[in-house]
């Protein structure tokens, strides 16, 4: 072995600061410890939201409060079908909801056993709420509806309070036409395809048939959190669990559990699968060059402290930790392996005892992570959370790793055989060094650039919301399913209604429903969810209460007397109805049949405001709803997927001008090293930008934000390339008088500055190249854009050193 020289200790090779590195990462390994032991009072949590990543949204206060009604986090639907209509099946599908509740319960609250039945109202109101359905019914027959509520088995026999059954019509008009009662359980069938009475009779009717085909409902709310990991893996389970006993059903999932567990599983995969592979990749590239099996493990400790300085300190800075930056994290292990290779090459092919020389490798070094961290920094300025995270943890995880490099890795003595002229690593550098490009491959290259930059005005770009949303496209199609089924809107787009008074507001919200009808027409607009869907106008329940106590006082004492019943009746009767009153808006959302409504009203003291909630809105729909608010003060149209996109799309446009910024700045602070050679320093990295940009244009590829972000990983590697090729090139220009041994000298360090910047490409494109095989949208755009990145600064190396 070949052990490190005894010269005096200066600066950073004294030993003091080996032992406070050391005691440093002490400290780091007690405070992630205190965020991983279960015990732990500030045990921390991992966020799987992909809502962490999203900056917060600039947006009135009322649509504030509006999104804050949204807070469907913790809600669940499952839908259980039959994959046929036979009555086998059937009879599976219901023990497979029955055990499904069962495996639920102790997870989970179950809240749709009562919605049926909840939709009953105080008598004092009911008065006030004729169904549609009864509106035209003549004198004859609402005295034959009371007398079939007298004797029909199961029919309505409150005579004092609601002689006429209004209180099971309004029922029956509130339930979803293909929603029923059958077996104790929900049944749901495809909706009608129009809204009208007799097709909602029509529908209950069939609904009625005992079993009948369609999905059993199992709404539910977690007694946890849609983003505990615990919880998630117990839901994960008993669908599972679910799923293998009765193979033959089908499922249909909705709810933002089933998004944040599979992607909480799809980060953990590529957690380990890129990093698994990044790290075989390394060690494989190590072993051929090096053949030194022992040392590896050695050569990963940097690795391995770069990752255990990075994770407490990013944890506690931000208090919990996501998912996405353990897995963009896991490409650590590419970037921090770059300094051991710089490092290992230089010891190995330009010193003489494996430590002396190496001055001249430290200023290069220093400068690499500087233009590293400038890189990862520069994520840090955005807005988005999840990508501040993800910058703080690669910057200190690259910190960490230079320091164990430059601190500890020198001391370790090198195998004797390493620093032979005919190594391995000798014989590769030497390889490599051949490779000088001629008069018409400078002359290919400034045409392939010149077009490049030709390419770049066809340039686009692309800021939609899919590149945020991981999730599976057949779990996005079972959630869209069951929304189609319960017509239930999605809340991303809804509408903000304002008036003087709750009579105003529902007046103007029954107007609304004429546009609406529209635009439905015209297939521009699904379903939606409004206040005039669940209450008549003021004016209505006035005429309403006013038409009852009529019938009360003149068609109750026939009714009676048909039925042989004392007339006394008709005085309590009428003594009830006179006590009835409207029911308003901020009545109805408190009482437990109005829970449908609470997410489309807003409590306000200065003004009555409802919220229309939309679901499926093409672009012309949408399009039609923002003029219709541009045209009145009292509405505001909120499109939030809109709204996310022009976020995204400022925030790519902030990138692309910090991008532009640090360029100009680091080619300054180049050119006051480098001088005439700044250009060597330059090549690799805004090559490759420019090759990138072209490559994704030609492709027909809009660039998006994590594009952006990958282009400045390209900047930051292809900045640590260039500063070598600069600092080492092929044919360094020494003095006349200097001697061969310096000669000899600087071809060595060139060889091995050239064999550590290809060995540090091959590793960053194992490390960035693998996430663009990522099944998350935003991590693949990032990788391919590395992928293409830094293929093109690996090529233009040797233009570089030439």
């Amino acid at each position: 072995m070949t052990s490190p020289s005894r010269e005096p200790r200066k600066g950073l090779d004294r030993a003091v600061w080996r032992w406070l590195w050391a005691a440093a990462l002490l400290l780091c390994a007690l405070l992630l410890a205190a965020k991983i032991v279960p015990q732990s009072p500030w045990r921390g949590a991992i966020d799987t939201r992909i809502t962490a990543m999203l900056p917060e949204q600039e947006r009135s206060p009322l649509a504030a409060r509006a999104e804050s009604l949204d807070d469907t986090a913790n809600r669940l639907v499952i839908l259980v079908g039959s994959r046929d209509a036979s009555a086998a099946a059937r009879k599976q599908r219901d023990a497979a909801a029955q055990a499904l509740r069962q495996a639920l319960a102790p997870i989970a609250r179950l809240d749709d056993g009562q919605s049926l039945e909840s939709l009953r109202l105080p008598a004092e109101v009911q008065p006030a709420l004729i169904a549609p359905s009864l509106a035209g019914l003549s004198d004859d027959d609402w005295q034959a509806r009371a007398l079939r509520q007298l004797f029909q088995p199961g029919g309505q026999r409150d005579l004092i309070r609601d002689p006429f059954g209004l209180a099971g019509a309004w029922q029956s008009w509130l339930t979803p036409a293909n929603l029923s009662l059958s077996g104790g359980q929900l049944l749901l069938r495809a909706p009608a395809s129009a809204g009208s009475v007799s097709d909602k009779q029509d529908s209950d009717e069939q609904n009625s048939e005992e079993g009948g085909s369609g999905y059993r409902l199992i709404s539910a709310t977690l007694s946890g959190s849609a983003y505990a990991m615990s919880d998630q893996q117990a839901l994960e389970q008993a669908v599972n669990g679910v799923k293998a006993d009765y193979p033959d059903i089908r499922l249909l999932r909705s709810g933002l559990v089933f998004h944040a567990s599979n992607g909480a599983r799809q980060a953990k995969q590529e957690m380990s699968t890129i990093g698994l592979g990044s790290l075989i990749g390394v060690l494989l590239l190590l072993w051929a060059v090096f053949r030194t099996p022992r040392r590896l493990p050695l050569l990963l400790v940097p690795v391995a402290t770069g990752v255990l300085f990075a994770l407490p300190l990013t944890w506690w800075a931000f208090g919990s930790l996501h998912v996405l930056t353990l897995a963009f994290g896991a490409s650590l292990i590419g970037i921090s392996i770059d300094y051991v290779l710089h490092l290992e090459c230089m010891r190995r092919l330009a010193t003489t005892n494996g430590r002396g020389g190496l001055a001249a490798l430290w200023p290069g070094l220093t400068l690499g992570l500087c233009s590293s961290l400038a890189a990862y920094l520069a994520i840090t300025l955005t807005p988005m959370p999840g990508l501040r995270q993800m910058g703080m943890f690669a910057a200190l995880g690259l910190i960490g790793a230079w320091l164990s490099v430059r601190l500890w890795l020198p001391q370790l003595p090198l195998p004797a055989q390493a620093t032979r002229e005919d190594s391995p690593a000798a014989r590769a550098a030497g390889r490599l060094a051949r490779a000088i490009p001629g008069k018409r491959s400078w002359q290919a290259l400034g045409l392939l650039l010149v077009a490049a930059l030709a390419s770049l005005y066809g340039l686009r770009s692309d800021d939609r919301l899919t590149q945020l949303n991981p999730s599976p496209a057949s779990l996005i199609n079972e959630q869209r399913e069951v929304q189609r089924l319960l017509a239930e809107p999605d809340g991303l787009r809804y509408l903000i209604v304002q008036a003087e008074t709750d009579a105003a507001l529902l007046t103007r919200l029954h107007a609304l429903e004429d546009t609406f009808q529209q635009l439905n027409a015209r297939q521009q607009l699904g379903h939606w969810a409004s206040l005039a869907q669940q209450l008549p106008t003021l004016e209505q329940q006035q005429a309403n209460l006013g038409a009852m106590r009529e019938r009360t006082r003149t068609l109750l004492p026939q009714v009676l007397s048909t039925a042989g019943l004392p007339p006394e009746l008709v005085t309590r009767a009428e003594q009830a109805i006179a006590d009835a009153h409207p029911l308003r808006p901020a009545d109805w959302v408190a009482l437990p049949a109005g829970e449908m409504g609470q997410r489309l009203w807003l409590d306000s003291r200065s003004a009555a405001i409802g919220i229309v909630r939309f679901g499926d809105v093409t672009a012309e729909g949408s399009a039609a709803l923002a003029r219709l608010a541009a045209d009145d003060d009292s509405l505001e149209y909120v499109d939030q997927v809109a709204r996310l996109s022009t976020t995204l799309g400022r925030i790519r446009s902030e990138m692309a001008w910090l991008v532009g910024g640090a360029v100009v700045l680091i080619s300054l602070l180049l050119a006051l090293r480098y001088r005439r050679s700044t250009w060597r320093a330059l090549l690799p990295p805004l090559g490759g930008l420019v090759l990138t940009l072209a490559a994704l244009t030609l492709a027909g590829v809009g660039l998006n934000l994590f594009h952006l972000l990958g282009l400045l990983l390209v900047l930051g590697i292809g900045l640590d390339a260039g500063i070598f090729c600069a600092e080492h090139p092929a044919r360094r220009s020494l003095s006349p008088t200097a001697s061969d041994a310096a000669q000899t000298s600087a071809s060595r360090a060139s060889q091995a500055s050239l064999l550590a910047i290809s060995l540090s490409c091959a590793s960053s494109l194992l490390a960035f190249g693998l996430l663009s095989f990522s099944q998350t949208p935003a991590l693949a755009a990032l990788g391919l854009a590395c992928l293409l990145g830094l293929s093109a600064t690996w090529c233009l190396v040797p233009f570089a050193r030439s």
